[in-house]
């Protein structure tokens, strides 16, 4: 079978959705100079408001992605936060731009952020065929590398040599490309949730009862939770080491720039070909392989802790990918909404849980938190090893060789996978 970017529908998407993941990277450093350069002006605030509405919005986010046609709204939010954004530019030039307004604006990007992080995975079973989900949902991985990077160094030469009200307005047009390109997909079966089987109680209960429900669910989901809160103690664990490593003012960018790099390393690597391993025993070998790599950051060698970053990033990425694919077959389409807009929003709330993991052990030294970052990856793959590899036994997972020569015909869940 190709590559989902064969499909024109998916590929319009996707060019969308990375489009305008860039714009995010860039405005955010376009807001953070505007506010920067204010006498009262606080990042910490807008860093505040740019995140914690996440965790309200999410939820709704879900609700709404499982009850109306998703991709009329992801175009309507894309059309929304076009308007909010081009604000700033707009205000700019009148000479009226205040602080209160670039915290309104942060404000209300973290309330709609999840419609789009949780509304495209669940529009990907709509757009390409069984056979393609795992691809597509590297191709996501890949997306949010790709413009993670290229927002972020972009936006640091424009905002300096044009200004960030520049950057905010090119996000602004960003989230007007998504919208046309959502609005130029037509013909798609499946974007609007069917309303039966577990749908159609409403709410989160359903799926809340779901994932307790299904050993690979509830199992993976404890594990990346736990996972992440690593991954947010090494952000604080990184500055410090950058200097160790004598890497100097940059230091901290270019290890975060590794893991990085190895994310978008093994999201093209799962595009090569399809993956015939047990996606189960895949994740839990990622798991335990990327507790090892962090034991990299004890030893006295800037290119020993890169290497082990970039494995770290790839092994994140993998179990993405594999847990999205499973994920995504087990549960009835109409719950992928709430299901993803669940998860997502769980996640984003766990690395501030592992920044103040580290702020308590690292007056212990760097290697008792490294330490504790290994067993938080670790540990809960063996606690759940036994439970996941009977659950994978028991059914079969995504067949990577499936075949459907007509992805836009289906309106109802993928049914040839297990559990996620």
């Amino acid at each position: 079978m190709g590559s989902p970017l064969d499909n024109a529908a998916f590929r319009r998407v996707w060019i969308g959705a990375t489009v305008s993941a860039a714009g995010d990277a860039a405005s955010w450093v376009a807001l953070v100079a505007f506010v920067f350069g204010r006498p009262h002006g606080s990042v910490a605030l807008l860093a505040a408001l740019y995140t914690a509405p996440v965790a309200v919005g999410g939820l709704v986010a879900g609700w709404a992605l499982d009850r109306y046609d998703r991709r009329w709204l992801l175009a309507g939010d894309s059309l929304l936060r076009a308007a909010v954004f081009g604000s700033v530019p707009l205000a700019a030039v009148a000479g009226g731009l205040g602080t209160t307004q670039l915290y309104l604006v942060a404000a209300m990007y973290g309330l709609l952020k999840m419609i789009s992080l949780a509304g495209f995975p669940a529009l990907i079973p709509s757009l390409v065929a069984p056979g393609q989900l795992m691809a597509a949902n590297a191709l996501e991985s890949v997306s949010f590398g790709i413009a993670g990077l290229v927002g972020a160094v972009a936006a640091g030469f424009s905002v300096a040599l044009v200004g960030p009200g520049y950057v905010v307005a090119f996000d602004a047009l960003s989230y007007l490309a998504f919208a046309c390109c959502l609005l130029g997909t037509r013909g798609l079966a499946g974007t609007r949730p069917s309303r039966g089987g577990v749908a159609a109680g409403g709410g989160l209960r359903p799926v809340l009862r779901l994932i307790a429900g299904q050993p690979v669910l509830r199992d993976t989901t404890v594990m990346f939770a736990l996972f992440n809160i690593g991954e947010g103690a090494l952000l604080v664990v990184l500055p410090r080491r950058a200097v160790e490593y004598g890497l100097g003012a940059g230091g901290y960018g270019y290890l975060v720039a590794a893991m990085t790099g190895g994310e978008l390393l093994a999201a093209l690597t799962l595009l090569r070909g399809a993956w015939r391993p047990s996606l189960t025993r895949s994740i839990m070998a990622a798991s335990l392989l990327a507790a090892a790599t962090v034991l990299a950051l004890l030893v006295p060698s800037r290119w020993a802790a890169l290497v082990g970053l970039v494995g770290l990033g790839g092994c994140a990425a993998a179990m993405t990918t594999w847990a999205q694919t499973l994920r995504m077959a087990a549960a009835p389409a109409g719950t992928h909404g709430r299901l993803f807009g669940l998860l997502r929003t769980l996640m984003q709330a766990t690395p501030p849980l592992g920044a103040g993991l580290a702020a308590l052990t690292l007056g212990h030294g760097v290697t008792v938190t490294v330490l504790a970052v290994c067993a938080l990856m670790a540990v809960p793959t063996l606690a759940f090893a036994r439970d996941l590899t009977a659950a994978g036994a028991r059914s079969a997972e995504p067949d990577p060789a499936a075949t459907e020569t007509d992805p836009t015909t289906r309106s109802g869940p993928v049914t040839t996978a297990s559990g996620a």
